[in-house]
């Protein structure tokens, strides 16, 4: 085990891409799974509270200190084992996506869901919920999760299996590791949208679903069993320019009625508006005037079939009134890899602009009912006419998923935009979505929740959490404010 203490060691420590401050007077850095536990009960001991750190790609600031101890874990990135029959990987928390795609590849195997950021940790990901680019296809990485291995608050560990242990309605009673537990399970129900907004809860959902999305508040996720799959025999990648937004949209609109009639089933579907190529353009000079663009994946389960589907998307993206002079089909892995740093350096140069101004994020991270979609799409862009700050708007339109990035240069621009995403997070409750669809509420978000569910819903959370955390040290200042758990 690890520690440090001294001020200069610890700066590196208390950031993530929220950009808010950290603070913590003590570093832990667990080198075996079982060091968590001896660092947990040490804080409790102390009556120290404390934070899980993963690789720092986390947008909420669920991982940033605010007092006490950080515990990283860094070193904690074993792969135990694979298991290519049974197609699963057994991984430590503290392995990248990226390292475990590597060793999955040794066997022709991948995490298809695997999230966007591929130096986000596993332990992360998991603590998130986290889904990305592929979500369209996948699905968050919460499906393919079958067993973690958690420290609870109380030092204890537990290990639990996907199918073992399941709610009956929203009680859970039962008997793990020796330990007998019983509780109740909030009584609110989550929007039917892609949602990491709170607790997941449902009714007689299993017991690994509470643990997984709950942003470091109940526990240590130390290690994990994931489900891989089969590298598809081909991909390719398509990144589509639209002088005409609209065009775009009903693009967009035509992919996802394909897809819903199982007549293309496209990994992602992603959008760019002008402001989003616009910032881009300073990297890739390919980009033309447009005013949209749209980027989507294409696996293939046969080479025959590969190239009736690149036949079948020139035909598509003619058709929406798309140049396919001007569009990419990206079939060789130069052009992937294209495409590819195209779609994934918008949220870095975003973040290295928040950075130099010194200013905290400002993002929405909506998503609502595909069938209100157009109303939260045009609302955006109503608004918009009125803000007289930079933005940019981009993601995850297959979902139904936009992010909203306000680029504030000055502390009294960040104040008004925080204004607005308060405007949009109530639109998108009121049309049936989530005020958070991937990235977590951690510490930025939580006046947000409340626009989602009633103080009787976020009382019952807190509760949820003092069950497993009856010291009142884990992740506080996450979800809901530490002041609430503390009166519970």
């Amino acid at each position: 085990m690890i520690i440090k203490d001294k001020r200069e060691d610890l700066t590196s420590y208390l950031e993530d891409t929220s950009n808010i401050a950290g603070q913590a007077t003590v570093l832990y850095i667990p080198e075996k799974r079982e060091e968590v536990s001896s660092i947990v009960r040490k804080c409790i001991d102390g009556n120290t509270p404390f934070t899980v750190l993963g690789g720092h790609t986390g947008t909420t600031g669920a991982a940033v200190a605010q007092s006490g101890a950080v515990i990283s874990l860094e070193k904690l990135n074993r792969v135990i084992g694979l298991n290519p029959q049974q197609k699963t990987i057994h991984i430590e928390a503290g392995a990248t996506l990226e390292e475990l795609e590597e060793e999955a590849k040794q066997f022709n195997l991948t995490l298809r869901a695997s999230p966007t950021e591929s130096l986000a940790f596993v332990g992360g990901a998991l603590a998130t919920s986290a889904s990305g680019v592929r979500g369209f296809g996948y699905g968050s990485i919460r499906k393919y999760v079958r067993e973690i291995e958690v420290v609870l608050p109380t030092s204890e560990v537990i290990v639990v299996q996907r199918d073992r242990i399941k709610a009956h309605g929203r009680k859970f009673d039962f008997k793990l590791q020796g330990k007998h537990f019983e509780f109740e399970l909030p009584s609110y129900k989550m929007p039917k949208v892609k949602s990491q907004a709170g607790y997941f809860i449902k009714d007689d959902m299993d017991l690994i679903d509470l643990f997984i999305g709950s942003e470091g508040t109940l526990g240590v996720i130390t290690s994990c069993i994931l489900e891989l799959q089969d590298i598809a025999c081909d991909i390719f990648d398509g990144l589509v320019f639209f002088k005409e937004k609209e065009k775009a949209y009903q693009f967009i609109v035509h992919i996802k009625e394909l897809k819903d009639k199982d007549l293309l089933q496209p990994a992602s579907l992603e959008f760019f508006d002008n402001n989003s190529l616009e910032m881009l353009k300073n990297e890739y000079s390919f980009i033309p005037e447009a005013e949209a663009a749209v980027y989507f994946e294409q696996e293939s389960d046969s080479e025959q079939n590969y190239e009736k589907l690149i036949d079948k998307w020139a035909q598509i993206i003619e058709e929406a009134g798309a140049s396919l002079d001007e569009s990419i089909i990206a079939d060789t892995p130069a052009e992937r890899e294209k495409v590819f740093s195209f779609r994934h350096s918008l949220p870095q140069m975003i973040n290295e602009f928040l950075r130099q101004n010194k200013q905290v994020k400002v993002a929405t991270d909506i998503a609502v009912p595909w069938e209100n979609f157009r109303q939260m799409y045009d609302f955006y862009y109503q608004k918009a006419k009125e803000i007289d700050i930079d933005y940019v708007n981009f993601g995850h339109v297959g979902q139904a998923h936009l992010h909203f990035n306000f680029l504030p240069k000055t502390d009294k621009e960040n104040i008004q935009a925080k204004k607005y995403l308060e405007i949009f997070c109530k639109k998108a409750v009121s049309l049936g979505g989530t005020v958070s669809a991937e990235h977590g509420i951690g510490k930025i978000k939580k006046e947000y929740l409340k626009l989602m569910y009633s103080n009787k819903d976020i009382k019952e959370m807190a509760r949820l959490k003092r069950y497993f955390d009856p010291y009142c040290l884990m992740g506080l200042d996450n979800i809901f404010d530490k002041e609430l758990l503390c009166k519970i």
